[in-house]
């Protein structure tokens, strides 16, 4: 499985990133994935695809309010193999800094009604930090800010 990096996606690629965001984020953030890159021009895609040349993890950076930012999905059929640290690191590579939004709570649930999984903890083992005073607190999500600098 190659990590794969380009500036566009193609139709195929899209779509399945949008069902993957339907199907791993919770509900309320259901259909929110085209609003994503929304006014942004520069950003990088990064994906792994199964053998039937379906994505089944994704990253992207992109630039917005004078920062770099980032988001990412993993199937959930394919966790624990080490994919989105791989997608991770890969924008460590390229990026001095880089900041997230998380949900730091299991409050939420996904579309399937299982509860959605706070990724918090995978983020600080990556060594993100939390930023002060900075958190996300409306009807479709609760979240922390998280930052990544290359020391």
């Amino acid at each position: 499985m190659n990590l794969l990096k380009q500036t566009n996606l193609t139709n195929k690629q899209f779509e399945k990133i949008n069902q993957l965001w339907n199907q791993e984020y919770p509900i309320n953030l259901t259909n929110r994935f085209p609003l994503l890159l929304n006014d942004c021009k520069v950003f990088s895609h990064y994906l792994f695809e199964n053998e039937n040349n379906e994505v089944i993890a994704w990253a992207v950076d992109f630039e917005k309010d004078n920062e770099t930012r980032f988001s990412i999905i993993v199937d959930s059929n394919y966790k624990g193999k080490g994919l989105g640290k791989l997608l991770i690191n890969q924008i460590k590579d390229e990026n001095v800094n880089f900041y997230g939004w998380v949900i730091d709570h299991n409050e939420d649930l996904k579309e399937n009604g299982e509860v959605y999984q706070s990724p918090i903890a995978f983020y600080l083992k990556q060594g993100f930090t939390i930023v002060p005073d900075c958190r996300l607190d409306t009807e479709m999500i609760k979240a922390v800010k998280i930052a990544w600098t290359n020391k």
